[in-house]
């Protein structure tokens, strides 16, 4: 099934990768022949010459999709009168940053925020100033004050990339606004910082009630390929820091909800300072019938070097991947084929996964 070389492609006969779910109602119907996407998480705002920039911009994405940890604030350690100043001080440095000014120029950009630029580490819908920075968010990447992802409670969006038989939906997941207290285990020594246990309590929540309907209701719309954005890890389960296994009963319903969408679905995350591909499959999971994968990229220019032998048994390399990266997505709409990339500081392809038509997964 796997081949073993150093940039795996992953196989399994499937008779409906769905790109000709959507038909086109437009009188003529300008088709692309690539959509290309990149994605990533963790950017330390403080290196604005970190050489992956350069070659984020000379990948030339159509779309390009940072996940979360943009910018590094704590507002909780803040004087409050200090957070404006601190804010726009983080968010001016990753704007002036040249690879990004000519990225907003070159590229479609799409965002959501993760615990770093939310505010709060690991924070949660207790955090009292998450109205603030919810704003300054949306300044900071244009989002218009009359949109509904302004004008409703909590940063969550769906966006539509392409045209007919092309459409590809964007779904950013807010995890943070709405999400109850984590379960914490006070005597484990393996994970000093995050120490998150699986809780059993069926009233806990991530999305929260209206972005969970919300979902319902986006994922039911036509689509050649459905992107589930999470700024934290979906299918890992093993680790002890923020993860959706951190509620079972909320993953369970993420899981099944998105292996019985209309067309594929996939999952881009990030958080974690490593990258890997996670796969899993309806023998690991009765609650989905197709395999989910997926992808992770951490970090971008922040810390790296996290990771090494951690467990992972949905992992589809032997690795991860533990080096500053991003990932980079292509639909190829004439073959039908999907290619998934991690890319390092120099361009290099550190891992490849190809899923052919007819042969997704």
């Amino acid at each position: 099934m796997f081949r073993t070389n150093a940039v795996p492609v992953l196989r399994r006969v499937q008779k409906h990768i769905a790109i000709f779910g959507c038909l086109c109602v437009l009188p003529t119907c300008a088709f692309a022949e690539t959509t290309s996407i990149a994605f990533a998480s963790c950017i330390d705002d403080e290196k604005p010459n970190h050489p992956i920039w350069k070659e984020l911009q000379k990948a030339n994405p159509d779309v390009t999709v940072f996940m979360g940890d943009n910018v590094y604030l704590d507002l909780s350690r803040m004087r409050a009168d200090a957070m404006t100043e601190e804010f726009d001080a983080n968010y001016t440095r990753l704007g002036e940053i040249p690879q990004f000014k000519e990225l907003r120029r070159s590229s479609r950009i799409l965002a959501i925020w993760d615990d770093n630029d939310y505010g709060q580490r690991d924070g949660d819908s207790s955090f009292e100033h998450k109205e603030f920075s919810k704003q300054k968010f949306l300044e900071f990447w244009d989002i218009e004050p009359s949109s509904e992802r302004a004008q409703r409670e909590g940063n969550y969006d769906s966006v539509w990339i392409g045209e007919g038989e092309q459409r590809i939906q964007v779904i950013l997941s807010d995890t943070r606004y709405f999400r109850s207290s984590w379960k914490r285990d006070p005597n484990a020594t393996e994970c000093a910082s995050g120490n998150i246990v699986p809780s059993d309590d069926q009233d806990v929540t991530i999305l929260g009630a209206d972005q969970w309907s919300w979902l319902e209701e986006k994922l039911s719309e036509p689509a050649a390929l459905h992107i589930f954005v999470s700024g934290m890890q979906v299918i890992p389960e093993e680790h002890c820091f923020e993860r959706w296994g951190g509620f079972p009963h909320e993953r369970n319903r993420l899981l099944e909800l998105l292996s019985q969408t209309n067309a594929r679905s996939i999952v881009l995350s990030g958080d974690r300072h490593l990258a890997e591909a996670s796969r899993l499959l309806p023998e690991d999971n009765p609650r989905i019938n197709l395999d989910l994968i997926e992808f992770t990229s951490s970090s971008f220019t922040s810390r790296v070097g996290f990771g090494k032998d951690e467990i992972n048994r949905y992992r589809v390399s032997e690795e991860n991947i533990r080096v500053n990266n991003f990932g980079f997505l292509m639909m190829d709409w004439e073959t039908g084929n999907l290619t998934v990339q991690f890319r390092d500081q120099e361009g290099t392809i550190l891992q490849r996964f190809v899923f052919e038509e007819g042969e997704f997964l």
